[in-house]
């Protein structure tokens, strides 16, 4: 019974570091994020990287919806649906295949 309980606890231990790692998004300074911040550029959005990983979050985890749209506008992301697009894009890069 103690080896059984054992290996459950391990299981489940291996599981939730895993999934961790499975669901970030990419960290500032790694190839992934010079590939999510190529994708930006290429769609026309020139943003800084605090802003972009703050994009990345906001796309992939959830947030606070109005704070990222005032940042956004801050670095010229303005008009109809543009902070719609940008979350699209920061989607398609930066968030894990799920």
């Amino acid at each position: 019974m103690r080896r059984v309980a054992a290996a459950l606890i391990t299981a489940m231990a291996t599981a939730v570091c895993l999934a961790a790692t499975a669901a970030a998004i990419p960290e500032q300074g790694t190839p992934e994020f010079d590939t999510y911040m190529e994708g930006l550029e290429r769609n026309g959005f020139n943003l800084n990287p605090d802003t972009a990983w703050r994009l990345a979050h906001q796309a992939c985890e959830g947030g606070l919806p109005g704070y990222i749209g005032w940042e956004l506008a801050a670095q010229g992301v303005v008009g109809p649906g543009a902070n719609q697009r940008a979350m699209d894009v920061a989607r398609k890069y930066a968030c894990p295949v799920q």
